[in-house]
């Protein structure tokens, strides 16, 4: 019943106003006629009056009795006519003054058209009209404010997209012309790599003639330590140069016999550094699956900081050792402490400033572990630096019995 009264029109209410008022002149008419008529049959069923009235005199009785109730009858659809017309013009006026509040708000959206008070007929609504009409005014104020910022803004937009255009042209063009001097910079690096072979490989060759035809002297060592120090960093150079270009397929290796090599290779550098190697071989078989050239770079480079940054005179400890988890290849010697092990493997970083070399060596060999799943211990005090490099057994296939 609650739902039905808060969604009722105008009309309904017209509707139902009549109902009730036909319905109240109705019940009033037949009120009024009962009590005539039970008059009316309560006197001529008086036997004492019917002895004494004529027929003639009952008779008027009831003409009288039907003329009161025809007037009552029209009197009441006079009445029901008077109270629906009245209600009628009312119900018009309300109607009217609120299809002009309707309109109003209908075209609110799209344009302000005030309600003008004249055209009301009732006071309640010309105060409704005004604030409304200020609403209106408000409304559109703020609507033109709005639009005014919403230009103000736009135009902004515009000005900074603009300039950020004309910044993204010109950051475009520099990253272009950084790219291509990139670019220039690898390529002259790959050209001085690959002419850098030939002088080094013919400098060996003639360093091993002069070997076996005049013998050894110092000057020669100091010749060929600081030759294969060169081929060390251009080892480093053409792996940087070349890792992204192809593939590095790895394959069985017996670790043991090629941190052997590797020594042998790099004996005669710690001689003239006034150094040496001490090899702890493995009791088992150090067979990995691993990639030749990179683990070339990993053991070179290791041995190479040891020779670097051990103290004058000492041993430089060597050692691989497996078991069923994987093997392992350290280096160890006597050297300053390191403060900072991590930062050691970030590229260009040397804890050293005047100790030769670009600071690469092992940031490329960090790079490769992370590539390979191989894990880096590092210690160092006061007394002791060791490197230890743990790498995985794998699958080894052709691997020799």
């Amino acid at each position: 019943m609650q739902r039905r009264l808060n969604s009722i029109s105008l009309r309904d209410l017209n509707f139902y106003t009549i109902v009730f008022i036909l319905f109240f002149t109705v019940i009033f008419s037949s009120l009024v006629i009962y009590d005539e008529y039970r008059e009316f049959a309560k006197i001529s069923n008086d036997s004492s009056f019917n002895m004494h009235i004529a027929e003639g005199q009952l008779h008027g009785l009831k003409g009288r009795l039907i003329k009161v109730m025809v007037e009552i009858a029209t009197l009441a659809l006079i009445l029901f006519g008077f109270i629906i017309g009245i209600s009628k013009i009312l119900n018009s006026m309300i109607a009217r003054d609120m299809e002009r509040f309707m309109k109003f708000f209908e075209s609110a959206h799209e344009k302000t058209e005030l309600i003008q008070p004249d055209e009301l007929y009732f006071n309640e609504f010309k105060r409704m009209s005004g604030y409304a009409n200020e609403m209106a005014q408000t409304i559109q104020e703020q609507k033109e404010s709005l639009q005014t910022l919403n230009a103000g803004l736009e135009e902004r937009v515009r000005f900074k997209t603009q300039a950020l255009q004309i910044k993204n042209d010109a950051l475009e063009e520099e990253q272009k012309f950084s790219r291509g001097l990139l670019e220039s910079h690898k390529q002259f690096i790959r050209y001085a790599i690959h002419e850098t072979h030939t002088p080094l490989s013919v400098i060996m060759a003639n360093i091993e003639l002069f070997s076996m035809n005049e013998g050894r002297n110092r000057y020669l060592a100091k010749i060929e330590a600081a030759v294969k120090n060169i081929f060390s960093i251009y080892d480093d150079l053409s792996y940087l140069v070349k890792k992204d270009q192809i593939e590095y397929p790895k394959k069985a290796i017996d670790l043991d016999e090629y941190v052997e090599k590797r020594l042998e290779f790099f004996d005669e550098v710690a001689h003239f550094s006034n150094l040496s190697f001490n090899y702890l071989r493995p009791e088992f078989p150090a067979w990995i699956q691993f990639n030749e050239t990179k683990l070339q770079r990993v053991i070179d480079n290791n041995l190479t900081n040891a020779i670097k940054y051990t103290k004058n005179g000492e041993e430089i400890r060597v050692g691989v050792e497996c078991d069923t988890q994987g093997c392992r290849f350290w280096v160890e010697s006597r050297s300053q402490k390191i403060h900072d092990p991590q930062k050691i493997f970030e590229a260009y970083y040397r804890e050293r400033k005047k100790t030769d070399g670009f600071g690469l060596g092992l940031s490329l060999v960090k790079s490769i572990c992370d590539e390979d799943g191989v894990e880096i211990t590092t210690l160092s005090d006061s007394e002791l630096t060791r490197f230890e490099y743990h790498f995985k057994k794998g699958n080894l296939e052709n691997t020799p019995s």
